[in-house]
């Protein structure tokens, strides 16, 4: 046995030494030479890889999980496929936390190649490459902390459906699609990742394919996703015509380059740089359902509630979004494609909460009021403030998932009715999805000193053009915003402060459930909770970009060029305090209603145990206050 050992020792270690290229026999006589050269002989293969960011590694094991899980679906089952991937999104949510504070509060970058791909002629290879910077980072966090919560809740309420490892799996490819497209290096990945999530969506949408009106519904999604992938393709063969690249780096760098160079198209000559900068906008408007290219997304709501919540909140709607922020330096150069994107971006706005305040289904209420906050996204997008358009994306993002989530308790509770003329009373049944409810929608239709009226606020205020422009963009705003309360204010009172007007037979069962409840609510307390995350997360993450985008603001001494960065800086440190302020009022406002409608210290007959409820929601309260004062400072 020794003598194998040793033998097998000196087979590796004679390895080794050809390997790295040395003959040399007096050296074997060094008792300490083998591991100093295996040593060697590892840093050198693995030097490069151990400076990529930890997200890599995250993504790549994400991206194993799913393949193994579809290889071994049979034998996984439904709880080995949830664990497995859930294990694996929440690893790579950890490693882009880091990779997020990292970025954020040094400001870097990384580019990553990861070798040749493809010749794309013979004197040309594309590489695969990524390239992660803040937009890409911000995107990629958003998207990997609300599918840990989709999961959370697609298990809890989905596990006795038939087919929900396939939902799962269908969720995996959907979120490896918008990590792809938003860390793409070059416009060959990125038109891959976008293809990826119009395939995906095609497939979470037609999820119960038995349907007709699914299948319909995901066929007109993959449809005008088909028509984007047309001005993608378009933007792609312009690109390539004029810089003789592929990567996004070196086509942002140059750019400017291209201010006076025309495209003849026979006797008519057009700006390069508006041709590409349209080309670019009919894909973004149409992924971000803009006011003409919006019919797709209502009828998409034939998605199970948690595919729903993804594609209205991080994915889908949001990579119209990324590409305007990904170019952004292309529609600086273009005056015709901003006053564009503002106009059309206003209408979308006024348009899609106009039409949600007639609605009656809570599903299409939600769906037209995306529509309508991302069009308030594309003139937020305006500013070229890229912080500025992510705070709103987070914003908007959370709340609007956190309500998904919350009305898909409702209509499970409903039996599958989505049309609230059915529902009413719930509060005292969905307890805390009232609340959770309520929170959202304060903030998303931007009820003062909340979150979404911050956003507003900053909004009007970095608005500036010329006069005509700027008194149309300002009132389709100011309307659509103020619809944006009465249709929030529609869909929460009519469901659960109404007279009750659906079955009599839901309410006594509940009236039975109830009392057995142990989490002061009848839903599951695995999907609660993945809303109590969302709404966490959106707190904490808001409140850090906000104080980072205040201390940028501080530190730049105003000394920025450009109209909006000077008014919107300014604003920041101007109004901190009145808005700090206000976010205490917001505060004591949400403390009240949950202890006079909802807290059990009001029946509660012994004089001790009342004064205990109220000192243990007083601590609550406190806690909470402090938390956001900590962010804020």
């Amino acid at each position: 046995m020794l003598y194998s050992v040793n033998f097998h020792k000196y087979f590796s270690y004679d390895f080794t030494l050809k390997w790295l290229g040395i003959d040399d026999d007096n050296l074997r006589f060094d008792p300490f030479f083998f591991e100093n050269a295996l040593t060697q002989a590892i840093e050198s293969v693995f030097s490069d890889y151990l400076n990529y960011p930890w997200f890599v590694f995250g993504f790549s094991l994400f991206f194993l999980t799913t393949i193994f899980s579809l290889l071994s679906l049979s034998f996984l089952g439904l709880y080995g496929v949830f664990l497995l991937n859930l294990a694996s999104v929440i690893v790579m949510w950890l490693t882009l936390l880091v990779t997020f504070i990292d970025i954020i509060s040094n400001n870097a970058y990384y580019y990553i190649e990861l070798g040749n791909w493809m010749f794309l002629n013979t004197n040309f290879r594309v590489n695969f490459s990524f390239f992660i910077d803040f937009v890409s980072i911000s995107f990629s966090f958003l998207t990997t902390s609300i599918a840990i919560c989709v999961y959370t809740y697609t298990f809890a309420y989905f596990r006795y459906e038939p087919l929900v490892e396939r939902l799962l799996l269908f969720l995996n490819l959907f979120i490896l699609s918008m990590v792809l497209l938003v860390s793409s290096g070059n416009v060959i990945v990125m038109f891959l990742g976008w293809e990826m999530i119009g395939m995906t969506s095609f497939f979470l949408i037609n999820f119960w394919s038995s349907r007709i009106g699914t299948l319909k519904a995901a066929f007109k999604a993959y449809s005008f996703n088909k028509l984007s992938d047309v001005f993608i393709f378009l933007s792609i063969i312009l690109m390539y015509n004029v810089f003789y690249s592929l990567d996004i780096t070196v086509i942002l760098n140059s750019i400017h380059y291209y201010t006076q160079y025309d495209i003849n198209f026979g006797f008519l000559s057009v700006s390069f740089i508006d041709t590409l900068a349209f080309s670019l906008l009919g894909a973004a408007f149409i992924k971000s359902a803009q006011f003409g290219a919006h019919i797709w997304l209502p009828d998409s709501m034939e998605a199970p509630v948690p595919a729903s919540a993804l594609i209205h909140s991080a994915t889908l709607v949001s990579a119209g979004i990324y590409l305007l922020l990904r170019f952004s330096p292309i529609f600086q150069l273009s005056v015709p494609s901003y006053y564009t994107i503002i106009i059309i971006g206003s209408i979308t706005a006024f348009y899609g909460g106009w039409v949600s305040a007639f609605q009656s289904d809570l599903k299409r209420i939600l769906a037209y009021s995306t529509i309508s906050h991302c069009g308030f996204l594309m003139v937020v997008f305006t500013s070229f403030i890229p912080e500025y358009t992510v705070l709103y994306l987070y914003i908007h993002g959370f709340f609007k998932a956190a309500v998904f989530l919350s009305v898909g308790n409702v209509l499970r509770f409903n039996r599958n009715i989505q049309d609230f003329r059915r529902m009413g009373g719930l509060y005292k049944y969905l307890p805390f999805d009232s609340i959770a409810c309520f929170l959202c929608l304060m903030n998303l239709s931007g009820l003062p000193f909340t979150f979404g009226y911050f956003i507003k606020h900053l909004l009007f205020v970095g608005l500036q053009s010329n006069p005509i422009v700027y008194f149309l963009v300002w009132s389709f705003l100011f309307v659509g915003a103020v619809i944006g309360l009465f249709y929030s204010f529609r869909l929460y009172y009519y469901t659960f402060f109404d007279i009750k007007k659906g079955k009599k037979a839901h309410y006594i069962q509940s009236n039975r459930l109830v009392l057995k409840s142990t989490h002061f609510s009848n839903s599951s307390l695995a999907g609660n909770l993945a809303i109590v995350f969302l709404f966490v997360s959106s707190y904490i993450v808001g409140l850090y970009i906000f104080n980072n985008f205040l201390n940028i603001s501080k530190n730049s001494g105003l000394s920025v060029d450009g109209e909006y960065y000077i008014n919107i800086y300014s604003t920041f440190i101007e109004y901190s305090t009145v808005l700090l302020n206000g976010g205490i009022i917001n505060n004591v406002v949400i403390f009240l209603i949950i202890t006079i409608v909802f807290s059990k210290w009001r029946y509660s007959n012994n004089y001790w145990q009342s004064i205990s409820n109220l000192s243990f929601l007083l601590l609550f309260f406190l806690s909470f206050m402090f938390f956001n004062q900590f962010f804020l400072i």
